[in-house]
């Protein structure tokens, strides 16, 4: 089954753009991975430092396998631009 893996965070502050650039560039990352079926970032209209990155898989499998196939250099800037914890969710991928 299809799923959808949700990752909800916030940017420290002065770090917004950098989180949202590692961000893109993560999701570009994702796109060339076995099994992925793309990847979005999205920025809070009213609370311009927070962000959610959705990646959608053929499944958990899939998903797992990708860790070792991250670019470090994205998931250290990430990593360095957040201001808090990630806040994770999966979910069974229904339509769309």
């Amino acid at each position: 089954m299809a799923i959808a893996h949700s990752y909800d965070m916030t940017a420290r502050t002065g770090s917004e753009e950098a989180l949202g650039a590692a961000l893109e560039a993560l999701g570009e990352a994702v796109k060339a991975i076995a099994g992925s079926q793309g990847a979005m970032v999205m920025r809070d209209r009213k609370e311009a430092n927070r962000f959610l990155f959705l990646e959608f898989w053929e499944d958990e499998a899939s998903r797992k396998a990708a860790g070792s196939q991250l670019p470090k250099e994205v998931m250290t800037a990430i990593m360095g631009a957040v201001g808090g914890p990630l806040r994770m969710a999966d979910y069974d991928r229904i339509a769309g």
